[in-house]
């Protein structure tokens, strides 16, 4: 980091995992590493902080040449957001290294990426993956499952959201889903486990309950988290782990 607390290269490590946003299909989020004093960047004082850490995301517009930049400060008890205006020069520089971490993972442009994100044949379905206390390798394990689950089932990303955020909580991204998902007639819902819908299996069937009324499914890739709607006041249920199975709330 410079004097005057501009980021370089060597601050910042581009993970591989990304996803394309649902609104018009041409936004990369993505999780940057931050290899810098945050408390010195952000005027934070959390470095001391037991169980505290700063997780910074980037959602970067390749056809609109855009980047905003969101930080969340993630401890056990909950997270706090705000949001990073980037300087010309930093703005600059974490564009180049999406766009190099692209290439260098699906040898693609940006633009290409996005574009091929929302061609693909099949059922559609909208990604709900919750960031919340996900270190990157937690995060790319996910990303496996759910891509390996979607081409098994022969399923084509039609919408995606990857927020620090379970879906049960009153946010944007939750409200944007289900207006994207109306508006574009997607009625099938994919998550990893029951805790990208909420922290509880209590809560979780409760936002099952939800979904099911605007007329939506929803299916697990992570077959060690297999739960299945009874209709009962059990609700949810737990079952062993087992290879290849269909999960969902509906079916």
């Amino acid at each position: 980091m410079k004097e005057n607390k501009e980021l370089e290269r060597s601050d910042l490590v581009i993970s591989r995992d990304m996803e394309v946003g649902c609104d018009t299909g041409q936004e990369i989020t993505v999780y940057i590493e931050p290899w810098f004093d945050v408390d010195k960047k952000f005027g934070l004082d959390i470095t001391d902080e037991d169980s505290t850490w700063l997780n910074l995301y980037g959602r970067y517009n390749p056809f609109a040449d855009t980047l905003h930049l969101e930080c969340e400060i993630s401890r056990e008890d909950g997270s706090e957001y705000f949001d990073y205006t980037p300087t010309e020069a930093e703005s600059a520089l974490i564009k180049d290294m999406i766009t190099e971490k692209v290439r260098e993972q699906w040898s693609q442009t940006p633009q290409e990426f996005c574009t091929e994100a929302f061609r693909q044949e099949g059922e559609e379905v909208y990604v709900y993956q919750n960031r919340m206390r996900c270190s990157e390798g937690r995060l790319l394990e996910k990303r496996k499952r759910m891509n390996e689950y979607m081409e098994k089932h022969g399923y084509a990303l039609a919408g995606s959201s990857g927020v620090a955020q379970p879906m049960n909580w009153d946010n944007k991204e939750y409200r944007n889903m289900i207006r994207y998902c109306q508006s574009h007639g997607i009625t099938k819902i994919m998550a990893d486990s029951y805790q990208d819908l909420a922290p509880t299996l209590d809560e979780a069937r409760s936002m099952l309950q939800e979904l099911e009324s605007n007329g939506f499914t929803v299916e697990f890739s992570d077959s060690r988290y297999a739960y299945l709607w009874d209709k009962a006041e059990t609700g949810l249920s737990e079952k062993e782990p087992e290879n290849s199975v269909t999960m969902g709330g509906f079916q």
